[in-house]
């Protein structure tokens, strides 16, 4: 009894360490970005949350055009992630239901693209997108990532967990295919559809070399790229570039504690294979 009793507590120590060293940053740059920057540069390794302003913030976005750049990474990653999410849809709904020849090939390219490094196709994508005159534009940031092999997989491995029962049924019942998707299938595997679209929303938001490479303008830039040219500004204090990086941190933390409940079923449903 008294050893459970140890190895309980010596577990609960474990966990709180680890929460400790993952939260340590994530509170030292909220309280650094909020801090004056007297108070910043006083060599305190925990800074205390004392006179709190946002006086930062505002001069974080209007050191640079953050502001403008908050809002193309935010169209960003909500047009990214759409098309992510229907191209995955549709895909891991022609690999799994119907029954055709080749799909287990199909399945394999899917998965193959997964073993090519992002860098290796920036040049065919410049290549594209400039052709198609589309450099220094928004669409020129989101076109390259239409579709992403790993969502596609994703919903694959769901999609066979559902039982084909209903879908057959459905079928049955006159639905062609997209009315079975839409109102069959994905209502079933939401937990991993929320999984997928947080996968998709977190690599669209930290994209930085494409949108770096792809756009000529500060105003078409993200906030990454903005942030990094925050960094590098020599008349920008700590604070301020603290306050750009809670900026850039803030909707991820959001979407993470808000699809928390969905991200922890979809991760612990059963897939098959």
């Amino acid at each position: 009894m008294k050893s459970l009793r140890a190895g309980s507590v010596l577990r609960w120590l474990w966990l709180g360490a680890i929460v400790v060293v993952v939260t340590f940053p994530v509170y030292v740059t909220v309280v650094t970005a909020l801090l004056p920057p007297g108070y910043v540069a006083n060599g305190r390794l925990v800074p205390r949350p004392e006179l709190l302003t946002l006086d930062n913030v505002r001069k974080a976005l209007a050191s640079a055009p953050l502001s403008r750049q908050y809002l193309v990474s935010v169209a960003v990653t909500v047009l990214q992630s759409a098309a992510q999410l229907t191209t995955a849809a549709l895909a891991a709904y022609a690999l799994v239901f119907p029954r055709w020849r080749g799909r287990g090939a199909v399945f394999a390219l899917v998965l193959a693209t997964l073993a090519f490094p992002g860098e290796s196709l920036v040049i065919p994508n410049f290549e594209l997108v400039t052709g198609l005159g589309l450099r220094d534009t928004l669409l020129g940031i989101v076109v390259p990532y239409l579709a992403a092999g790993y969502a596609v997989f994703l919903l694959r491995q769901a999609f066979l967990a559902l039982p084909r029962e209903t879908w057959e049924a459905a079928r049955l019942d006159g639905c062609g295919d997209l009315r079975a998707l839409v109102h069959v299938v994905l209502p079933m595997a939401r937990p991993q559809l929320v999984t997928a679209a947080m996968w998709c929303a977190l690599s669209a938001w930290n994209g930085y070399f494409w949108p770096l490479l792809i756009t000529d303008s500060p105003q078409r830039r993200t906030i990454q790229v903005g942030l990094a040219q925050l960094v590098v500004d020599q008349t920008t204090t700590p604070a301020v570039i603290y306050a750009g990086t809670l900026l850039v941190l803030l909707p991820t933390l959001l979407l993470v504690l808000f699809g928390q409940r969905f991200l922890v079923r979809g991760l612990a449903s059963r897939v098959t294979a």
